[in-house]
């Protein structure tokens, strides 16, 4: 039997680009009460001789047609996705490599507001100009004004271009603890948009299953408190 998971977060979508998909097989449905849920497929953005199942729209069309006809620029969206790994499988959503192992991608990519991101607080870290591209790993060390020239030309291309949207932040679906989403990849991007005052993103969504029903509530709990932990070291 199909496992679909839901994304812990609501996602304010341009509804343009829901309306590009396909609708759900029939077979799929959404138990959950959000009026739009986009299902995300499978894509391998790293090996594109591998088969892709396409994103598409398990619920609320009519709501997404009304939102272009009115120009609404975002409309909340449920996120949903089916796992890759076992129900009962309580370790591979919370053992990284073993996560990675079952991640895949959304076959699209989708516009939404970087600080409608901010608002859900789901970044791992925050980066700034004085914190940019410091990594733990020292295999990437940089000197401080390796650091800086990096930022300043990011910032100065988005000041200039915008966003490129062939760089998509990638939100990763149940990534804490298999129940929390985080942003994943990105908060370099993240952090200048939001610096240049850039209303317009695009975003990716990755997934690899989540952990079973009956841990929901408490790690729900320690997910969030290791967010929030994280966001007070860095102020």
């Amino acid at each position: 039997m199909t496992h679909i998971c839901f994304s812990s977060e609501i996602y304010h979508l341009d509804p343009k680009d829901l309306a590009v998909l396909a609708d759900s097989d029939t077979n799929f449905t959404a138990d959950c009460p959000d009026e739009v849920v986009l299902l995300i497929g499978e894509k391998d953005i790293y090996d594109d001789s591998k088969p892709v199942i396409y994103d598409t729209l398990l619920k609320g069309r009519k709501l997404v047609e009304k939102a272009i006809a009115q120009n609404e620029p975002f409309i909340p969206v449920r996120i949903a996705f089916i796992s890759r790994i076992g129900r009962w499988d309580f370790l591979s959503p919370l053992i990284r490599v073993l996560r990675y192992k079952y991640k895949a991608y959304s076959s699209n990519i989708y516009h939404i507001d970087p600080f409608e991101i901010r608002k859900l607080k789901i970044e791992r870290s925050f980066r700034t100009p004085e914190n940019a591209y410091q990594f733990s790993n020292p295999k990437y060390k940089m000197s401080e004004s390796e650091r800086k020239k990096m930022y300043n030309w990011l910032k100065n291309s988005m000041q200039t271009n915008g966003y490129d949207d062939r760089f998509p932040l990638d939100i990763m679906l149940c990534r804490n603890l298999g129940i929390q989403d985080t942003l994943n990849q990105g908060h370099h991007r993240m952090g200048v948009a939001i610096d240049c005052n850039i209303h317009r993103v695009s975003v990716m969504f990755s997934a690899a299953g989540q952990a079973p029903k009956f841990l929901h509530p408490l790690f729900r709990l320690i997910a969030k408190f290791n967010l929030w932990f994280k966001h007070i070291l860095q102020k």
